[in-house]
């Protein structure tokens, strides 16, 4: 391994200063023509081994020989190309060319030489620009070549539980090798000293990472339908049969209510197949409610994602007018409580996405949700909804048993449903924070409100406006509720 520090004042590196302050050292001029006249394709194939070497952090070519901009130029399209092909592979010929992800892929490219410009004009070298430019571009290819191997093996049957691993959050860990590495590969350009030679490292994890984090690239040949972030579901054999019985299952086990106390019923619902952080949410509900409210053998989780098709009832409007249902029977109406979770993605026109392809599925109106609740006879509830523009659920739900709360009012969105989320937003504010120290709703709501109002403003983004109704004869089966759960 090279370290440029002890690189001496006649290497021809374009990286390292020689004896002049302007300009490039003679060496590294002839160093530079070498490079314009060694054959492209050579050029690509010793771009590619240095983009291998720097991978598994090692010296590289790069480090000393530098690259022209021609040299880069090839690396970009041979990359794009090479995406293309195995994406091809992987996917086969009944997939489409997605035109989309062509100003995702480049997107990278900019990004790499304006940083290029910044670390030469940091160390006074201009040559940086292409070295730098390539060298990041020749890092990408071998550790997307080994992602698209292991997808390949994830495709068979003895290797199918590689599958967890390739997608989020589990794929950023492919982002944080090539972080590192390329990290590693600025500290040895610079010559400095100290604190000094962290400079370039640093304008780089400003600069680069930051957008290629929030703004990944996506591949050129998908599958016609896009998929969510843990596939698509598959109605084999176990899933149907299995569908058969969960809800019946789960519906059976169904304690009833104890005269003279307030028992909590938990319903969770988790519309939207395309992201797992609807079922990780309601998920985390789930367990919290059973441990902290009591709601043990009587709660219950509907959920559309394709990992959880043979241990999860759907989440469909009719499974969950079954499960109001059989909860309005086994529930003591008069005393108990049922606390309705529903998180997924909502739409302008206030319809909350019932997700789960290939199954086609309507999405829940607050009209039809009404509906459903009205005919289950559950009297008291607490009726939560996770979802951009679910304010416009507040109205049409209230009634003198109900506690209303949104994530967002009528006309705005809300915020943390991408891929590798844990929680939405306001479910870690609200379930995540808020309840695992308060038993009371609305202080919990009041708690977690603030909490989001903070993140917005943090992230400068236009606040969702949480809202929050109570009808009369709600608060004194909430308070006594408080109570019996304080003791």
């Amino acid at each position: 391994m090279t370290d440029p520090g002890s690189l001496n004042a006649g290497s021809p590196s374009p990286f390292r200063g020689g004896g002049e302050t302007r300009g490039l050292a003679p060496a590294a001029t002839a160093c530079c023509g070498e490079l314009e006249e060694m054959g492209l394709w050579r050029r690509l194939l010793q771009d590619f081994r240095s983009g291998v070497r720097i991978s598994f952090f090692l010296g590289s070519d790069l480090e000393r020989s530098g690259s022209t901009p021609s040299g880069v130029a090839l690396l970009a399209f041979a990359d794009l190309a090479l995406n293309l092909a195995v994406s091809f592979l992987l996917v086969g010929a009944g997939g489409r060319f997605s035109w989309a992800a062509v100003t995702s892929f480049f997107f990278h490219l900019p990004l790499f030489l304006c940083f290029g410009l910044c670390a030469g004009r940091l160390l006074s070298r201009p040559s940086l620009l292409p070295g730098i430019a390539a060298a990041l571009v020749a890092l990408s290819i071998p550790i997307e070549l080994f992602h698209a191997l292991l997808e390949g093996a994830a495709q068979l049957r003895s290797f199918d539980w590689l599958e967890g691993y390739l997608t989020a959050p589990h794929y950023y860990r492919f982002f944080w090798w090539w972080s590192a590495a390329a990290l590693l590969f600025l500290l040895r350009l610079d010559p400095a000293t100290g604190w000094r030679r962290a400079r370039l490292p640093l304008v780089f994890a400003l600069l680069v990472l930051p957008p290629l984090w929030y703004y990944p690239r996506g591949d050129l040949w998908v599958s016609p339908a896009v998929a969510g972030e843990s596939g698509e579901l598959r109605l084999t054999e176990d899933v149907l049969s299995a569908q058969d019985r969960l809800l019946d299952r789960d519906l059976a086990a169904l304690r009833p209510g104890r005269p003279g106390e307030v028992d909590l019923y938990f319903v969770g619902f988790a519309g939207d197949a395309s992201q797992d952080v609807f079922l990780k949410e309601l998920s985390f509900a789930r367990k919290l409610f059973d441990e902290r409210f009591g709601s043990s053998g009587r709660s219950l989780l509907l959920a559309n994602n394709p990992k959880s098709g043979a241990t999860l009832p759907f989440a469909t409007a009719e499974n969950l007018g079954r499960a109001l249902a059989r909860v309005g029977q086994v529930m003591n109406r008069d005393e108990d409580l049922v606390f309705l979770y529903l998180s997924s993605h909502g739409s302008k026109e206030h319809e909350l996405e019932v997700n789960n392809p290939p199954l086609e599925l309507r999405p829940l109106t607050p009209q039809r949700l009404r509906r459903l609740l009205d005919g289950s006879g559950i009297r008291w509830k607490v009726v939560v909804v996770s979802a951009c523009f679910s304010g416009g659920f507040v109205t049409p739900l209230q009634d003198d048993g109900s506690l209303i709360i949104t994530a967002a009012d009528a006309r705005r969105e809300s915020f943390g449903c991408g891929f590798g989320e844990e929680f939405t937003w306001f479910g870690h504010a609200f379930v995540g924070e808020a309840l695992t120290e308060s038993f009371s709703f609305t202080a919990a709501f009041e708690k977690a409100r603030e909490t989001i109002g903070v993140w917005e403003k943090e992230r400068g983004e236009t606040p969702s406006n949480p809202q929050i109704w109570a009808g009369k004869g709600i608060r004194p089966r909430l308070e006594k509720l408080e109570r019996e759960l304080q003791r």
